[in-house]
């Protein structure tokens, strides 16, 4: 079972000379066996008790290649054995340290799942030598409850170029402290995922209304953020309080946990980049053929034997060039596959997660309010494109009651009176269409300003031929089409603007 995959790069004249010191630390550590570094580089085997080191070389050509293999037997899980793989590869001042942990079962009666854990040796990497600056989680990344801070929250979160998943580490309401340590988490999770956090009190609404709820966290809770993958959204998984600590009552450690839904999408990725022993194994008997051809070139005078030789290579050299391609499509299909699993849980996990952040809103709202007697608007599978959709539809419908068909000083008529007055119109639907008329005031043609605009109201320009089309994301029932060209900018522009309002509001 694959456990753990991750790569970091340590710059620095001695850079190189540092991971294998470390990694020599590292295994006198968990075998109190001293290692030099020349027997790093030996490609030599070792025995110890029964713990096993392999060492292998390929340094004929650069960049040069070393990796190590430590196997040994599970303390507490009978017919398990860990094992851990080292890559280290040098070039241009560079050394690239590459970490797999993994376990290998005898049989189907290893029924135990091992935990997820991050090896000791990226904690000795980080400790003796020095990250590149672009490591992933390097430091924790903290923003503020402004609008500016939240902003540049949702730039980073829908960042195409972002490889990495975010974790978003909220704070508890009652006391503005997490449930988990954000620095720790950070830690455990150096050079897979970025954690984010503020010690400052941030208004969930607000948040809310900037990042869009599936990319908040409040109360608490952790999401995790992955990256888009080339698509249009981002996959996430919420963890409220209550899971979290469901999760620690149960003996669990809360930040192990988080790690192990981040290597469950990572793993798959990172693997692909790691180099194992049969890599540099591999790249050994290439840079051996690379110099063998050299030399046959140099030396070789029989122009007929030359020939057959130079054959013999091309033959090798197209094997090669074969299984590379099978690798790197295979590669490709694993990656899909990645992909279409963190979609499936993705849609798994949102009636979940949509639940979560109701009950959180619903007892947020029973502590804050003042207001007595029982709620009486109950809808079903219609969800609100915006705060009060629903609640401020009917207030206007009474409203319309109360004015024109219904008796004054009547019992009907103090009823409804009595709900008006106890149920405040949120008021963004209005917001809303201040807001669309301002987009629209003077419209000559779709814009980027305009997308984003939109996107903010949680609605989409949709160019279809020659009309366009505004709907609300994800749900195409509602639309309102327009011409892409306007031939009276003002004009055009109301019109789009009643009729949004119309037919979306």
């Amino acid at each position: 079972m694959l456990i753990y995959v991750n790569q970091f790069k340590l710059v620095g004249e001695n850079s190189s000379q540092t991971a294998f010191r470390t990694v020599a630390g590292w295994l006198k550590n968990v075998t109190n066996r001293h290692f030099t570094v020349a027997e790093l580089k030996s490609g030599d085997e070792f025995s110890i008790n029964r713990m096993k080191v392999r060492t292998y070389v390929a340094v004929d050509l650069h960049p040069y290649m070393y990796s190590v293999l430590f196997t040994h037997p599970d303390r507490e899980t009978k017919g398990r054995q860990w094992i851990t793989e080292i890559g280290i590869r040098e070039e241009e001042g560079k050394t690239t340290v590459s970490i797999l942990l993994e376990t290998s079962d005898i049989s189907t009666l290893v029924t135990e799942i091992p935990s997820t854990t991050k090896p000791r040796l990226v904690k000795f990497l980080q400790q003796n030598g020095e990250l590149h600056n672009e490591t992933v989680g390097l430091k924790l990344l903290s923003f503020s409850d402004t609008q500016e801070s939240l902003k540049a929250l949702s730039f980073e979160i829908e960042r195409k170029e972002r490889k990495h998943p975010l974790v978003l580490v909220s704070n508890l309401k009652a006391n503005n402290k997490p449930v988990i340590n954000p620095q720790k988490l950070q830690e455990q999770l150096l050079g897979l995922a970025q954690v984010v956090y503020s010690d400052e009190e941030i208004n969930s609404w607000e948040m809310e209304s900037t990042l869009g709820r599936k990319y908040s966290a409040w109360d608490g809770a952790v999401n995790i953020i992955y990256p888009s993958f080339n698509g249009n959204d981002c996959h996430t998984k919420l963890f409220s309080q209550a899971n979290l600590n469901e999760v620690m009552a149960s003996g669990a450690h809360a930040l192990q946990y988080i790690l192990s839904h981040i290597t469950h999408t990572t793993n798959g990725f990172n693997k692909k980049k790691h180099f194992s022993p049969s890599a540099v194994r591999a790249k050994r008997q290439k840079d051996q053929r690379t110099l063998l051809k050299k030399r046959f070139e140099e030396l070789s005078e029989d122009k007929e034997y030359q020939d057959l030789a130079e054959q013999a290579f091309a033959q090798l050299e197209e094997q090669e060039n074969l299984i590379e391609q099978l690798k790197q499509k295979h590669e490709l299909e694993i990656e899909e596959q990645l992909i279409a699993n963190i979609e499936i849980q993705d849609s798994l996990d949102k009636v979940t997660f949509d639940y979560q952040v109701l009950d959180i809103r619903f007892k947020e709202l029973q502590g804050n309010t003042t207001k007595v007697g029982e709620p009486i608007i109950i809808h079903g599978k219609e969800q609100e494109f915006y705060n009060g959709e629903v609640s401020d539809l009917v207030i206007e419908i009474i409203k319309n009651q109360l004015v024109n068909n219904t008796k004054q000083n009547s019992r009907r008529h103090h009823l409804l009176q009595d709900i008006i007055k106890h149920n405040e119109v949120d008021g963004t639907r209005d917001s809303f269409a201040k807001t669309i008329k301002s987009i629209f005031s003077s419209y000559n043609g779709l814009t980027p300003k305009i997308k984003s605009d939109l996107k903010n109201l949680n609605m989409e320009a949709v160019e279809t031929g020659t009309h366009n089309h505004i709907k609300y994301i994800d749900d195409d029932r509602y639309q309102v089409a327009f011409a892409k060209t306007p031939s009276d900018a003002k004009r055009v522009g109301n019109n789009i603007a009643r009729d949004i309002k119309a037919e979306l509001l």
